[in-house]
């Protein structure tokens, strides 16, 4: 009788540790889920400035591309460092992060110009359209 009382609490004390005790990669994917949930804020955001009217047209010149790791959709997130250009000529530098179709790529590379949608009231947020 003794093993089967000490086996069950043996299974009631690995109960209680697994409440306690996060599973190993936990922290890691949480942090991953935490930088998802951040790409798709931006990507609304971006969405939302496109349709914004009023919305400035620019044009901005890669100056470096960096992978961040994420993906959604099996499109990566990139963090762009930008030199922009509004419609008034005013220029400034910004660092931009935005999910980027894998097609797409390869056009994105420092020393290239894209096109972008600047909002008026915070210069710094803007997309690349």
């Amino acid at each position: 009788m003794g093993m089967f009382k000490d086996l069950r609490d043996i299974t009631r004390m690995g109960k209680e540790m697994r409440k306690d005790t996060p599973m190993p990669g936990m922290r890691e994917s949480i942090g991953q889920m935490r930088g998802m949930m951040e790409d798709a804020q931006t990507q609304m955001a971006a969405a939302e400035l496109m349709q914004d009217p009023n919305a400035r047209p620019g044009t901005a010149t890669i100056l470096a591309i960096r992978d961040t790791g994420m993906t959604v959709n099996e499109n990566p997130s990139v963090a762009f460092d930008l030199q922009v250009t509004d419609a008034a000529g005013f220029t400034y530098v910004v660092t931009h992060t935005q999910i980027v179709s894998r097609l797409q790529v390869g056009a994105m590379q420092p020393g290239a110009t894209v096109s972008v949608m600047i909002d008026p009231a915070d210069r710094n947020r803007l997309a690349i359209v």
